[in-house]
């Protein structure tokens, strides 16, 4: 078995590296970990301690309802690294847009050059930290022995 994603050590940034059995895990795991890194703060949700938390934040949330605020995304892109940094691009957007940080995805269409999804989430007031850009920064999906991988690092 294998995380959804773990936080790796940046000397300016975040970093997260992401696992899924597909694709469309490896984009769903990828929007989790973007929003729990960053730190939303939400009123109907409450923090677990984790020990493997330990380089930041020091706890993720427990979100006890997705349902109540979701949109659709529906993108093109290029190759998946791009419809990756798109896809996490857009939900920064929509959150930005709406005051919600997204905790779920499922994807109706999943391809390496586009996608269809609808992404839930949960009201917040704000974030601990604020992502400026999903970078490109040594970005490269793998599979290798079924599992998909991918490094994203974050410009805050």
């Amino acid at each position: 078995m294998f995380p959804n994603f773990e936080l790796i050590p940046h000397t300016a940034d975040i970093q997260i590296r992401v696992y899924g059995s597909t694709q469309a895990e490896l984009f769903k795991h990828a929007l989790i970990g973007m929003f729990q890194v960053i730190g939303p703060i939400v009123s109907n949700g409450t923090k677990n301690n984790r020990s493997d938390t330990d380089n930041y934040p020091s706890a993720f949330l427990a979100i006890p309802n997705l349902l109540d605020r979701h949109h659709l995304v529906t993108l093109q892109a290029y190759d998946k690294e791009q419809l990756l940094v798109d896809f996490l691009s857009q939900a920064l957007a929509v959150s930005d847009m709406y005051n919600e940080a997204y905790f779920d995805a499922e994807f109706t269409t999943i391809t390496a050059t586009e996608l269809k999804a609808t992404i839930y989430g949960v009201a917040i007031t704000g974030f601990a930290v604020e992502i400026k850009a999903v970078t490109y920064h040594n970005l490269a999906i793998s599979k290798s022995n079924g599992i998909w991988q991918t490094d994203i690092v974050f410009d805050i």
